[in-house]
């Protein structure tokens, strides 16, 4: 082993890196470069031996293209699974691997991946995008080129670093397990012995845990994932409704999985049984689940299925066994809180009118830096006219939709299974009022089809029909109003309004904080 560490670029210990004056390292607004230099003979042996996960030292430099700021002595290696085998590879950043406990602009580490099988190279950044306009866990992300040694290895996505830091940044409490759940990490129970959980060797092609602790690696203490599995062992009545509130975030898991479905994300744990992380935060004594490694989103097909038309009202594999799907998803409560969050993300996250322009907004940006990229070339022939009809119409090989075809159909697939009768069931009558987003937090945004201005009045009964707030006759201008909901108890609410000589009747939820 000690050869690895002759290999490794000569600068000395006691340079003191710039800091940043800047908060650009996520900006998606802008094309940012990262310079890598390190030794060529290091180069070369990372790319060659595609398993390793040793770090080494490297110089890093950071151009937002208004500012560059440089940082010795960081640590450099490979990242991924499959994906290290591929030729345009994905690689990890770390800025405290040889320097103790240094951050840039606020990060320990970063992730550049490669897109590599995607033509269009936005599928994972549209997702965590549509991840973050959904209210969940921040995910930052940026585009950025990446050079190595000055040559150009082209266009990839600068993902932040899912660890006790950003930890820090999200949660009251960053002190909780934090669990990489790894193929095939379905959550069936085994017994109490969590020893029996550890021994769970992946099948991935950097093998190690199934569950794999994240922090307080120190600890190794599985306690309270055996209680979260066993939980979801029980028969899924009213009792297990009751009792899978008190340890797993409900809501943050089934809008979770409502994104994946919306998206065509079959990489994931309620088909694939793989590609997310468990978070037990201290601060509500849950657990809450968070996606990763999409990629495979957005009309990505590895399967032999039609995720663009696949019935979201029976989306899950049927053919393993995935209780945390398959057993909330038999509950009626939470398959109606399933299914309204589907409604929402499909009239308006993944509404053409409303993603298209950001779609178009990212193909802008990159356009320049993907034409220049011909390591994006190398593992599936992709040329430039397959990334510009990468948007737009099918790429032979694993891509049979293109991004906009898909979220057309999709969003038509969706519409069409939720309410077969053409009629929305929180709309009365039909097509003459929308109500956005459901469940909701803050506020509830309405909006008429009618574009005249128009007295409403009204009131929010809860479910036991008992009137919660009167809403006092107002005038409302092209059609479109907001109402607060941030006062409301969690729970599901009757809307009723009258705008002149018609009345409506509209059903909400309104979820937890998260």
């Amino acid at each position: 082993m000690k050869k690895l560490f002759f290999l490794g670029i000569l600068i000395p210990l006691f340079y003191l890196p710039a800091t940043a004056q800047n908060n650009t390292l996520f900006d998606d607004s802008r094309l940012s470069s990262v310079h890598i230099t390190i030794n060529p003979d290091t180069l070369a042996w990372i790319i060659a031996n595609v398993l390793s996960d040793h770090y080494f030292m490297a110089r890093f430099v950071f151009d937002d293209t208004v500012h560059r700021d440089t940082l010795e002595n960081i640590g450099f290696r490979l990242r991924g699974n499959t994906s290290r085998y591929a030729l345009k590879k994905s690689f990890k950043i770390s800025f405290n691997e040889y320097v103790s406990g240094r951050k840039y602009q606020g990060v320990k580490k970063i992730n550049l991946n490669a897109e590599h099988n995607d033509p269009t190279m936005i599928r994972e950044k549209l997702f965590y995008d549509t991840w973050n306009k959904a209210g969940m866990v921040k995910r930052r992300s940026a585009f950025v080129r990446l050079y190595i040694n000055e040559v150009y290895y082209g266009l990839y996505t600068n993902l932040e670093e899912m660890d006790k830091v950003w930890l820090g940044q999200e949660y009251p409490d960053n002190n909780g397990n934090l669990y990489k759940c790894n193929y095939p990490a379905d959550l069936v129970y085994l017994g109490d012995d969590q020893k029996t959980y550890k021994d769970l060797e992946s099948n991935d092609v950097m093998g190690g845990r199934v569950y794999e602790l994240q922090t307080n690696e120190t600890d190794d203490d599985y306690t309270r994932l055996v209680t979260l599995i066993k939980a979801l062992d029980a028969p899924a009545d009213s009792l297990f409704a009751i009792n899978i509130e008190k340890i797993l975030n409900t809501g943050h898991f089934l809008k979770a999985l409502a994104l994946d479905v919306a998206s065509g994300n079959a990489d994931d744990y309620s088909f694939n049984r793989t590609n997310y992380y468990l978070y037990d935060s201290p601060a509500d004594g849950r657990f809450d689940y968070l996606a990763y490694d999409t990629d495979n989103s957005f009309g990505c097909e590895y399967f032999g299925i039609d995720w663009g038309n696949r019935d979201c009202l029976n989306w899950i594999n049927r053919d393993i066994s995935l209780p945390l799907a398959q057993k909330m998803l038999a509950v009626p409560s939470f398959f109606a809180q399933y299914k309204q969050y589907l409604d929402t993300i499909a009239n308006t996250l993944i509404l053409p009118d409303s993603v298209f322009p950001h779609i178009d907004a990212m193909k802008q940006l990159i356009q320049k830096a993907a034409e220049e990229d011909t390591f994006r070339c190398l593992d599936y022939d992709y040329t430039i006219a397959d990334f510009n009809n990468g948007f737009i119409m099918t790429i032979p090989g694993h891509t049979p939709y293109g991004v906009k075809p898909f979220l057309e159909t999709r969003h038509n697939s969706l519409l069409k299974q939720l309410h077969p009768d053409g009629i929305q069931n929180s709309v009365l009558p039909a097509g003459e009022l929308r109500i956005f987003p459901n469940p909701a937090q803050a506020s509830i945004n309405v909006v008429f089809n009618e574009r005249s201005s128009s007295f409403v009045e009204g009131r929010i009964v809860d479910c036991y029909g008992k009137t919660i707030r009167e809403i006092a006759p107002f005038m409302i201008n092209n059609g479109n109003f907001s109402l607060r909901a941030d006062e409301l108890s969690p729970g599901l609410y009757l809307l009723i309004l009258r705008s002149g000589k018609k009345n409506y009747q509209v059903k909400f939820v309104r979820s937890s904080d998260r």
